[in-house]
């Protein structure tokens, strides 16, 4: 049977000295998902996050893009399979223009010609939405926090991905901004883009996902809609810390 995932990790695991951070993770995204990940500090998120996009190296297990095995390629080869990356830390280059950072990306020349005009449509929606103008010749370092948030994910958008990973992309966001970044993002999986956000706001979540994976130490503790999950009285217990 076809395998229908745009992105899969089967039993990942990943140590750090005696702390198991990734513990036998199985992992499905099909494409056109919006998907939330999100678990207590320490649960493992990050952990996960950077074994997905290739900052890490799996222990054991193994992950796909699109069927292609990546378990073993770096950051760069991920990317070339439609992988889009945001971090928690932002990537932006502080002393260029807001208009030299967007230029940087290398768009994917896997795309056919349909695929590369809705990526370019995907594109121009950011800007207009995160109120990006791409002529502008502002430095990075001026833009207020948000702006600076939402600059990153447009570089990344410009690289024409397919498959978003963001790891937490409202912190230090006010209420506005939050919600603003949830209408964008939503808009972009509206137009085919397939979303996966590591996120702790569970505002955020509320708002925003489809599905939800719960991470509680180093395992994937449960998973489903928002209403199950933030329903659940275990996942309730993980949040306030008593769950073991």
């Amino acid at each position: 049977m076809k395998n229908t995932f745009i992105l899969e990790a089967r039993n990942v695991n990943k140590r750090f000295g005696g702390v198991i951070a990734a513990n036998d993770v199985n992992l499905q995204v099909k494409p056109g998902e919006l998907r939330c990940i999100i678990g207590p500090n320490g649960a493992g998120k990050s952990t996960l996050f950077s074994l997905l996009c290739g900052i890490q190296r799996v222990d054991s297990g193994e992950i796909f893009i699109h069927e292609h095995d990546v378990t073993h390629k770096q950051q760069f080869k991920r990317v070339r399979f439609g992988i889009g990356l945001t971090f928690q830390t932002n990537r932006t280059y502080q002393d260029l223009s807001v208009k030299r950072n967007l230029a940087i990306p290398n768009p994917s020349l896997a795309h056919s010609k349909s695929a590369h005009q809705q990526s370019k449509e995907r594109m121009v929606m950011a800007l207009k939405g995160f109120d990006l103008d791409p002529q502008d010749e502002t430095r990075a370092c001026e833009l207020p926090h948000h702006k600076l948030q939402w600059l990153e994910i447009a570089m990344v958008l410009a690289g024409f991905p397919d498959l978003l990973l963001i790891d937490e992309p409202t912190a230090g966001m006010s209420r506005d901004e939050t919600d603003r970044t949830v209408e964008i993002l939503k808009q972009l999986n509206d137009h085919g883009l397939t979303i996966v956000v590591v996120e702790h706001d569970m505002h955020f979540v509320k708002s925003i996902a489809q599905k939800v994976t719960v991470l509680h130490q180093g395992r994937i503790f449960m998973e489903g809609n928002v209403a199950d999950i933030t329903a659940n009285e275990d996942v309730k217990n993980i949040y306030l810390g008593h769950a073991h």
